[in-house]
């Protein structure tokens, strides 16, 4: 069985996850605005620089 590829990030996504971030929102808060995995919005957030709080 093939494991499902990673639904891909879009540039509003990615625009979104940085104002957020910026705005001290939580993993949570983030994961859930933009209907994403915690574990998925971190390893974006680390790709772009991006320090989350927990």
């Amino acid at each position: 069985m093939k494991t499902p590829k990673p639904k891909q990030w879009a540039e509003r996504e990615v625009q979104q996850l940085s104002k957020l971030a910026r705005a001290g929102a939580g993993v949570s808060k983030i994961a859930a605005e933009l209907d994403r995995r915690a574990w998925s919005l971190r390893r974006m957030a680390r790709t772009m620089g991006i320090l989350l709080k927990k």
